[in-house]
């Protein structure tokens, strides 16, 4: 068989085969009156055993040690490793997949109240820790490399949500927050500075942040006539999660979703 014929049997690209050629773990006869490689059916069952290898992530190098040593062990210590290696790519894929399910339990839930205001109860404790003008500490540093265990959060200080009169602009902190099934499950140590959330009730709202220092007083109105209005007062910092960006404007803009603790006024 010329190289394309051997391709198209064996449902791989020629750059493939001729890869493996170069690195000899292939070996078919070179015709010497033209020059061509022509590949036979050993030569076939020997790239599907690559093909096979191949797929089960080991690396070049590993097949080539697989094919060119007889020794037992030697080959398993390969395969010991590969194996390794896929386990600790399912353990990070697992870790993935969790935090997406919950983000994508809360925008499910969080979809159709984009105008509204309402209570919810949270079901496990939240952690937040706040980004600061010092340079982060090992621990932050940990929280922002593993950023796929995290959500973006801003935080409100409880006060401004129920002050009789609030300055034009109301400061706000920046962070990450994650909840205690996720931290727990990956064994993740807390910053010396953590925010807690414990399981409760709290009144959820959307909130816009363009200026990640400060927000307008009067995006806070809807949240603070509501908490008048049923009766509540906040009981916490808010947390949040980063629902959206919009970058269709010059500026980008942050919605969250946020959350206050709440309880009936005494």
């Amino acid at each position: 068989m010329k190289i394309n014929e051997l391709a198209n049997v064996a449902g791989l690209n020629t750059e493939t085969i001729r890869k493996y050629r170069e690195r000899g773990i292939l070996q078919p006869r070179r015709n010497p009156e033209n020059g061509y490689y022509e590949y036979t059916q050993a030569d076939f069952l020997q790239l599907l055993y690559i093909r096979k290898l191949r797929g089960a992530y080991l690396s070049l190098d590993a097949i080539e040690t697989t094919c060119r040593t007889g020794d037992a062990e030697t080959i398993l210590t390969g395969f010991r490793a590969t194996i390794r290696k896929l386990e600790e790519q399912i353990r990070q894929l697992k870790r993935k997949e969790m935090m997406l399910s919950v983000t994508a339990q809360h925008y499910e839930r969080d979809a159709k109240m984009t105008e509204q205001i309402r209570l919810i109860t949270a079901f496990d404790t939240k952690y937040d820790m706040y980004f600061t003008e010092d340079p982060p500490d090992e621990m932050q540093k940990l929280w922002i490399r593993n950023m796929d265990l995290f959500t973006l959060v801003v935080c409100i200080g409880r006060e401004f949500f129920e002050a009789e009169a609030l300055p034009t602009r109301v400061p706000i902190r920046i962070g990450l927050g994650s909840y205690e099934k996720i931290l727990r499950e990956e064994a993740f140590p807390m910053p010396e500075k953590v925010a807690v959330f414990p399981k409760a009730q709290y009144a959820s709202f959307f909130l816009e942040v363009e200026d990640l220092d400060s927000i307008e007083a009067e995006k806070l109105s809807p949240i603070r006539e509501y908490l008048k209005r049923e009766g509540l007062r906040a009981v916490s910092d808010s947390t949040a999660y980063l629902y959206r960006t919009d970058i269709s404007h010059h500026k980008p803009r942050f919605i969250f979703c946020v959350r206050v603790m709440a309880d009936p006024l005494p």
